[in-house]
């Protein structure tokens, strides 16, 4: 499909090239940012995403958290709205599921409100785009993966009926390798150790085994959670009024931290048959491919977001697409969530000793790499889905 290429020729380059320091809320610090459309907290990335969206003559909702951030800033999940009252067909982006993942989901969301006003691109009378900013903001100010609770909000959006509990069938086999109960240990041998944990698994049930989600253990990784949480429930009750007229949705949620660096796959239904697989291919590219542990880089997961919010609105006409990005490679990323979940959980500093602490620090550097070419990489890519799933539904 070319329909992208047409959007990025007309929107016109990506980025911009030059440099801007910027203060570091809290520490004072001046930063030289080579890309300025990122930001290098989460206060910076929150403010410059309102100002771009009144900019762009947007409208803006924003949904305040009960919790605050580490310089007891207001938390918030922030929602810009451009195009038709009552659209058929919806662009749904969010970004920041994942916390710190916010960075490069909130600079891609930040280059497009910067191309909103820009001549030519208005949308049809029956079609919107809904940008979402920082859907787990407590985990982009704080610098962690997970929010407050240690949930991972991608496990959390069970589907209505669901109970939150269980645990994938073997996850005992990886428990004490992912959530030794202490911070340090002299000796961890966590390489090694997970080596062989893949060598008597198998790679891929290992993979699925680790990330797919568990209920029973609210201190060890990928816990998705007690109840609904906060941010989500909030989401949800927004989504309500603006999702009634919606006939047909694009869902694109932005992640990063799987696959080749700077490359992102585009991760759709494992339960899509070869047909539907085949037409998703032909409108964006042989980089589709299933959430599934057998055929790629990803894995299945109980409570997903997309899967979550389309599970309540069954009549839309769906097309959700995780886009990840790579960073690192696997073990690398995990030995830096297991180290962050470790010293959060178990090593007795203070809320903002840990804000400060190397785990935290690697854990933005594995998920938003301080690469020029990794960050164009994702600016280009980012802003090109999103070109693409306009035309998907202009097409429709």
């Amino acid at each position: 499909m070319q329909g992208g290429r047409r959007e990025r020729e007309r929107w016109g380059e990506i980025g911009n090239p030059s440099s801007a320091e910027v203060t570091c809320i809290g520490t004072g610090e001046r930063v030289v940012e080579q890309r300025s459309s990122f930001s290098p907290d989460y206060i910076s990335a929150r403010q410059r995403f309102i100002d771009a969206a009144e900019q762009a003559g947007t409208t803006i909702t924003t949904l305040p958290l009960s919790t605050r951030g580490p310089y007891d800033e207001r938390l918030s999940v922030d929602i810009a709205y451009h195009g038709a009252a009552m659209p058929r067909r919806l662009l749904l982006h969010t970004s920041g599921t994942h916390g710190v993942e916010g960075f490069p989901g909130s600079a891609v969301q930040l280059e497009l409100l910067n191309a909103l006003h820009a001549p030519g691109i208005d949308l049809p009378d029956d079609t919107g785009l809904l940008l979402v900013h920082a859907v787990n903001p407590w985990g982009f100010a704080w610098l962690r993966r997970v929010n407050e609770d240690n949930t991972d909000l991608n496990r959390n959006f069970l589907p209505p009926g669901d109970s939150y509990d269980g645990e994938p069938k073997r996850y005992h086999e990886v428990d004490r390798l992912l959530n030794p109960p202490t911070h340090l240990t002299p000796l961890d041998l966590f390489l090694p150790k997970a080596l062989w944990t893949i060598l008597r698994m198998g790679f891929n049930t290992a993979k699925q085994t680790i990330a797919e989600g568990q209920y029973e253990r609210p201190k060890a990784m990928q816990f998705g959670g007690a109840a609904l949480c906060e941010a989500p429930r909030l989401l949800l009750d927004h989504l309500a009024a603006v999702l009634e007229p919606v006939q047909r949705c694009v869902f694109i949620d932005l992640h990063t931290g799987l696959g080749p660096f700077g490359v992102d796959s585009l991760l759709v239904s494992a339960e899509q048959d070869e047909a539907g697989l085949a037409a998703l291919i032909t409108r964006y590219g042989p980089r589709i491919q299933p959430l599934d542990a057998q055929a790629g880089v990803a894995y299945r997961i109980r409570g997903g977001m997309q899967a979550g919010i389309a599970a309540r609105w069954p009549d839309i006409d769906w097309t959700p697409i995780t886009q990840e990005f790579g960073t690192v490679k696997p073990l690398a990323v995990l030995k830096s969530l297991r180290a962050e979940n470790r010293m959060t959980q178990w090593s007795g500093l203070s809320e903002q000793e840990r804000q400060y602490s190397v785990e935290r620090r690697r854990l933005v550097e594995v998920f938003s790499p301080p690469s020029e070419k990794w960050r164009t990489m994702i600016l280009e890519r980012g802003r090109a889905l999103i070109d693409d799933g306009l035309a998907d539904l202009l097409a429709t």
